[in-house]
Order: C-alpha cells, then structure tokens, then sequence
C-alpha cells in the first residue's frame, strides 16, 4: 500500500513528510522574508535548490537507468562515483570485478573494522572479554556474595565486570551489527556483502539465543561469507556442521531414542560429578580422551533434554534452506531427515567453563537403523560411517529441482520485486540446475538478466530498514563511528543486524516493511541524519545546496523532486544557510529514497 502511494502521489508525499518534522532540525527561527508567496519568492527558493545541470550522467537516459537500477540492488545504495564507474567498464565488468572480490584491497576496511572488536573475535577471546552472567555470579559466589529471589544483585554483577574490565555480552552484538554498516556503507565489496546479507538471512541464526551470542560472528565468517559466490552445497554443509546452528535449531539436543540409556550401575554417579571432576575421574581410570568425550557429551545432554528426536533442525532444513515449503517432502521426511541427523551435536565445556563450542559428531547417540528420505533408502550406519548419512542427504537436497526453484525464487522476490517475472525465476533454476549449485553464476545470471532490466522494476522495491539507513549514510558522505544512536535505530524500525528470532530471518517483501510507525521512523531518521543529530555520525555541510538532490539520488529523474523539495522550503520560510541540510533531509526521506 506504501509504495502505490508513494508512485501515485510524489510531491504531496514529499511535503507531508516534510511538514511538522523540519522543527526537529533545531535551527534559528525562520527568516520571515523569504516565506512570502509568490512567484519571485520560488524562483529564488527553487534557484538555491535545484541545479539541473549537477545530474551527472544525465538522469533519464536508458544506460544511465539501467547501471542505477543494478547499483540500487547490487550495492547499499547508489552513489554518484559508483554510477559513473558503471557507465564507463559497463555492466557485464563491473559485475565480474564483483564476482572477484579478492581484487579489492581491503586495508582500508580493516582499520575501520578495528573500531568494533568484538565482531572479528574468536570464541576464547569473546568468552573471556564478555563473560556470561552465571560465570560472574560464581564468581562472586566464590566471594561471599549473597543471592537474592532473582539471583545475585545486577549491582553487584556490574561492580565485578568493571573491576575485571570485562563488559556484557551485549557488546558483541553493538560491534557485530557496526561491523556490518561499516561493511555496508564503505567496502568497495558492496555485491559481496549484499550476498551474506541475503544468505545469512537465508540460513539466519539468532544472537539472542543463549550460547549463540558468542557464536554469531564465527558463524557469519566461516559458515556463510567464504561461500557467497561458492557452490550451495559447500555452504549448506558449513551451517549444518556449526556449531550456532547446531544450537539455533537444536539439533545437538537430537539423539536416537534410548541412545542415552545404559546398564552402568556407575552411570548416576558419574552424571552427578560436575564435568571436570568427571573428566579425572575418567582419566585415572584408564579411559581414553574419545571415550572421555562421549560419555561428557552424553551426561550434557541427559541434563539438558528429553530423550528422542527434535525435528527442528530436519523441518527448516528442508522448508526454509533447500526445498521449500511446497517442495515435495511431508512430515515423514522431516521425521527421517531428523534421524539422519542424529548425533549432530556441540561439544561444550563443562560445567563451571568456559570456552569453545565446536561441532561434534557422536556416533553412539545416531541412530544406525535404514530411514526412507523422498522416496529413497538412506542405509544405515553405525560409527562414523552415521555421519556420512548426513553428509549424502545434504548433497542430494542441494541439487534437487525444488532447491533449485525456491533459492531462484527467493533471489528474484530479495533483489527483483516482491512478485517477480516467472521467466527470471526459471532463468536462474536452469543456471543452478545446469551448474550444480554455482552461486557465482547464479548471481551473475540474476544481475545481468534482460527480465532484471525491464523498467517497469525500477524503483519497485522498498528499501528495508538496515538498506536504507547504509544507503543514506552512503549518499550523504558520513563518517560513521561506534554509535549507540544508530544502533538504537535499526532496533526500532526492527531490522538489528543479527537479531532475526524466527528462522525465517527478516522478510525480503516491502509490505512487511510498509506501515505509517515504520514511514515515521524513516523520515523522522531522514531528518535527524540531515541535522548532524545522530550522535557517532557527522556528516558535512552540503557546499552546494543547490546540488543535493542530485547527489542523493544520482542518475535518477529528479524533475518532480527537487521543485517539491524547494516549494516545501518556501512554505516553512528556511533561511538560506539551512538549505543544505534541510534539501538533504528531504530527499532521503522523499519517496524516491525510499525505494530502489
């Protein structure tokens, strides 16, 4: 409904977001002189607005539309050098010098990463930097600390983290999701981070998931971004082996029924024993450190679970990353997929730990018996031989025809349009059909398809929150630090990087996305940006107001914006040292913006 508005009505929509929300620039008092009605007062209002001649390359024309099309879905946001590097290589080459993002050098990007730590920490560092809550209340139990009906005091928890120098695991999502607008806003590798966007949305894993906060950042450099521009099959093996999907979607918790049970009359005794006690107990014994490891993982998950199968894994396996929801499996198969699966689990420390989570396959809770999976015998196994299973059913689901439309599918509605052309869809099935999964050929035959350029498509997406806070950052020349404010912001309009619950991630149609609260909250973001308000963000006065509106939509047909933008201006009597940021916080909030 937003974006028929929007098309159906663009000035009036321009001066509604404008009216009552330019007061929160916090500027001077207007300059009465210049808000008379007339035609002198617009000419002179639209002459300070408008220059038409700072559209470069000159917008409407078939291969500028066509190169901003591509950079609009391609990239977080458009921008005027990037445009210009598109019309001269063409689009075919900028795409492949994409597809090769090892070309790019990337120190630039590495220093700024440095400002968020957290995000490019491995597991021992984030455990001991970011401890969990239970480790500080030991802690602090070890100290005389007195528990109360809710646990030991926050205050008390709080004094501790700042005598250690350690802060909450909190931070970590702060430097992850910072991590990932610096990535967005100043990588020259804007396809491939558009691409771990859209796959790690494809395989989401939630931050908020107990162990997972620590799990999250390894998850995305390991399991999704080496394989972008990989083969399908190469990254569903690597989510279904981590250890944060493992735990995401409890598959470490999925165990044949009565694996856990046995005649061991030491077998209390031992469960009872927290996990390092245990494990020397063990060790004087004579028991080797592989058996050690499986009776540990056994007496974690007698702890922590019911005995028997969890299908949770087995069913978002087959409806959400491979097959689809009408892709010809029922919940037979989810259950036999489920079996398959069976010891997929974690290791974990023990009791009283901390430290690395890291895949463990444990044959002695697999299940070892023959399942029927689409049709299809899958032989059972015993020993290692039950993790092979696994690892058959995955490479059969990664090529199978209804993987094959539903990935073609879901990439044409994240990159095309909410209901996309069905010959672009069938283009990219025969390519992932055809290759065998090769997602660089599948996203080159995406970009570079004639149905992509058909221009009825242009502008028909909706930015989501995250695109349009990096995009506008980009078009307005930011310098963008650690800011909570930003942080705060993407929470709001409910796109947090990494903070998808459901494993659906974040929906890629923008009427999910299209409600009077979100259009608020971007204009109201709009307008704050403009301002230099957000507090980590600068951004610098326009030198030339009166090219702003090229340079926030470049190579865009501005004809009916930049006069509505100057009318808007003339009605709410703008001094003329504002016009910059005024005629800049307009245009990211105008319609035109919002779109791609």
């Amino acid at each position: 409904m937003l974006q028929r508005t929007l098309a159906a009505a663009p000035q009036l929509a321009v001066a509604l977001l404008g009216l009552g929300l330019l007061d929160a620039v916090g500027s001077a008092p207007p300059d009465r002189g210049l808000a008379k009605k007339g035609p002198h007062a617009r000419k002179v209002v639209a002459a300070a607005v408008v220059d038409e001649s700072a559209v470069v390359p000159a917008a409407g024309t078939t291969d500028t539309l066509a190169a901003r099309h591509l950079l609009s879905r391609g990239t977080f946001g458009v921008t005027g050098d990037d445009l210009e590097h598109v019309l001269d290589i063409g689009i075919d080459a900028w795409l492949r010098e994409q597809l090769e993002p090892e070309g790019f050098d990337d120190e630039e990007m590495a220093a700024r990463l440095a400002r968020y730590p957290a995000a490019g920490m491995e597991q021992d560092e984030l455990y001991e930097r970011f401890p969990p809550p239970q480790v500080l209340q030991r802690q602090l139990r070890r100290m005389g600390g007195d528990r109360d009906s809710v646990g030991f005091d926050q205050e008390a928890i709080q004094t501790l983290r700042l005598e250690l120098g350690v802060q909450p695991p909190g931070r970590i999502l702060f430097d992850l999701a910072g991590a990932k607008l610096q990535r967005a806003v100043y990588s020259e590798r804007q396809l491939e981070e558009v691409m771990t966007d859209f796959w790690f949305n494809h395989f989401n894993v939630f931050f908020g998931k107990a162990a997972d906060r620590w799990l999250v950042g390894e998850y995305e450099r390991e399991a999704i971004r080496p394989h972008v521009f990989g083969r399908f099959e190469d990254m569903l093996v690597a989510t279904a082996r981590h250890p944060a999907m493992l735990f995401y979607l409890d598959n470490w918790t999925n165990v044949a029924p009565d694996s856990l049970r046995t005649e061991d009359a030491n077998f209390e005794r031992l469960r009872a024993m927290p996990a390092d006690r245990r494990r020397r107990f063990l060790e004087r014994r004579g028991v080797s450190a592989e058996q050690i490891e499986q009776i540990q993982v056994v007496m974690e998950r007698r702890r922590n679970m019911q005995q028997g199968i969890n299908e949770n894994y087995a069913r978002e396996l087959l409806e959400l990353h491979t097959l689809g929801v009408d892709g010809g499996y029922d919940q037979d198969d989810v259950i036999e997929v489920a079996r398959v699966f069976t010891g997929w689990g974690i290791t974990r420390p023990g009791r009283g730990e901390t430290g690395p989570i890291r895949f463990s396959y444990q044959s002695r809770l697999h299940d070892p018996t023959d399942k029927q999976v689409l049709g299809e015998t899958v032989r059972g196994s015993d020993g290692m031989g039950g993790m092979k299973e696994g690892l058959d059913v995955l490479a059969r689901l990664a090529v199978h025809p209804s993987t094959a439309r539903h990935l073609a599918t879901k990439l044409a509605v994240a990159f095309v349009a909410d209901r996309p052309p069905e010959g672009l869809v069938e283009e990219l099935e025969s390519v992932f059909l055809e290759t065998g999964g090769d997602l660089r050929a599948m996203t080159f035959a995406l970009f570079s398809s004639p149905h992509f350029y058909d221009p009825a498509l242009y502008g028909a997406k909706l930015k989501t929150p995250f695109e349009l806070v990096a995009s506008a950052l980009r078009v307005s020349d930011a310098t963008v630090m650690p800011s909570r404010p930003l942080f705060e912001t993407l929470n709001e309009m409910g796109e947090l990087p990494y903070a998808a619950q459901p494993p659906t991630g974040y929906p890629d149609e923008g009427e999910d996305w299209s409600n009077s609260g979100s259009l608020l909250q971007r204009v109201n973001f709009a307008i704050a940006l403009a301002a230099g308000q957000i507090r980590g963000v600068r951004v610098p006065d326009p030198d030339d107001p009166s090219t702003v509106v090229a340079r926030v939509l470049p190579g865009a047909d501005v004809t009916a914006l930049a006069p509505a933008i100057a009318d808007e201006l003339q009605a709410s009597g703008t001094p003329p040292r504002e016009y910059g940021r005024r005629t800049l916080g307009l245009a990211l909030g105008s319609p035109e913006f919002q779109t791609r």
